[in-house]
């Protein structure tokens, strides 16, 4: 667990329009929502973005009503606002519309042609293709033959790049859930009447070990784009023992049922002092016969898989052939993936492993507001004194939008780091 851990509390289980609710009342910029997601090729749409209460809870209400859907005017003031049909509308929808059908092939080239981030990307298309995996199970067609109704409809892409968007905007690394609480009985869809939990979402939890709990309530509560961003993204291998609430973030659906339709998304710290030795493995392996790309193909594929490191170390070896010495650091919950993956893709017949203690300084990541744009940087504190050092893809990015070398942008804002850290020593 780190500075940017959100926890999801999904005791009335969880939807897309809850999720972005919950983030945008986290701290998640609204405007930027809507500017990154004039990116994609869809239109026809609104956002917005409001309070409502629930059973007495005020909670961000996120809303995605299409030029196709019916209007009830009911004088409800709405003060987030973002118009991309350009035309404006004080309204809440109902769901008399029709949705789009689109495939799952259409929707992932569509948003891979983005000029997103390719974090959003990443994060977007991950949650699409588990949604596709489900989908295609469901109804015997292989995964790109899939045609999405409600969830390949304008709305609900919105929802899915709108969390990815949100999640990058608040700095968000790892997500932890809640078992997610789902009613029963059923419900209705484009196909007819079907029960509740509905097949895509009892797929997803079948095919991702996802936490469910049934509960008395009659309805759905889990929809399929909240349990695909659970099994997408968040880790489900560990959960907050011990942490402070930093803030809290509360996203309302639009059913009514006896408890409050709400999520609560909470922004986690570790409960430990600074610079508190933590336990990790480290797994070992010397290789002499190993290619360059193999090795370098070998780390990508050990840190993608979550090892909290991994470098190659040039060394000799008998007969005084040139060789190197392959590390990696991960949980104890990953030595057995970590092995798996050493042994897979490079030559090694044998490695050593060995717990040890680690000390890592207390971090967070914080932005700031350059000349050059909006960066983020790494804040480390150790006792009194703090460090901060400008994270490497916001100077990488910068420096390549604006055709600046990195040296000068690197520079540009270390001094205004330096600034800032004076400016809060004279006021302490």
């Amino acid at each position: 667990m780190n500075l940017h851990t959100l926890y999801l509390e999904c005791y009335s289980g969880i939807s897309g329009d809850m999720l972005v609710g919950a983030l945008l009342d986290l701290g998640a910029s609204f405007q930027v929502l809507c500017d990154e997601l004039k990116k994609l090729p869809v239109s026809g749409y609104e956002l917005k973005f409001d309070y409502e209460q629930k059973c007495g809870v005020y909670a961000g209400a996120f809303r995605v009503p299409l030029e196709s859907d019916k209007y009830v005017d009911d004088g409800h003031h709405n003060d987030g606002h973002c118009d991309d049909s350009h035309e404006h509308h004080s309204h809440a929808h109902t769901h008399s519309h029709t949705h789009s059908h689109r495939h799952y092939s259409d929707i992932r080239e569509m948003i891979e042609a983005s000029e997103l981030s390719e974090g959003v990307k990443q994060r977007a298309l991950s949650v699409f293709h588990v949604l596709a995996e489900a989908e295609a199970k469901v109804h015997g067609k292989s995964v790109e033959d899939v045609a999405f109704h409600e969830v390949g409809a304008v709305d609900s892409i919105v929802d899915i790049v709108g969390t990815a968007i949100c999640l990058e905007n608040l700095g968000i690394e790892k997500i932890l859930v809640s078992p997610m609480h789902e009613g029963q009985g059923h419900t209705w869809c484009q196909h007819g009447k079907i029960p509740v939990p509905v097949p895509a979402v009892l797929e997803l939890v079948q095919q991702h070990g996802l936490p469910l709990r049934i509960t008395e309530v009659q309805g759905e509560m889990i929809t399929p784009t909240g349990a695909a961003v659970v099994a997408a993204l968040a880790d489900l291998q560990e959960s907050p023992a011990k942490y402070q609430i930093r803030k809290v973030g509360i996203g309302c659906g639009e059913k009514d049922f006896p408890h409050a339709n709400i999520l609560r998304a909470m922004l986690l710290e570790p409960l430990k002092k600074e610079s508190e030795p933590d336990t990790v493995w480290v797994l070992e392996t010397n290789v002499d016969d190993c290619t360059g790309e193999q090795l370098g193909y070998a780390i990508e594929r050990l840190l993608d898989a979550g090892a909290r490191d991994a470098c190659a170390m040039p060394l000799y070896m008998k007969k005084h052939r040139p060789a190197f010495l392959l590390q990696v650091i991960c949980d104890e919950s990953q030595v057995e993936q970590m092995e798996a993956i050493l042994f897979r893709e490079t030559t090694s017949i044998g490695l050593r492993k060995y717990q040890t203690k680690r000390t890592v300084l207390a971090r967070r990541i914080e932005t700031m507001e350059t000349p050059h744009g909006t960066i983020k940087v790494k804040c480390c504190t150790h006792g009194a004194a703090q460090y901060c050092y400008p994270e490497y893809e916001s100077l990488k990015a910068i420096a390549q939008e604006k055709g600046l070398p990195y040296q000068q942008v690197y520079r540009d804002v270390m001094e205004l780091i330096q600034i800032k850290s004076e400016e809060e020593n004279l006021g302490r």
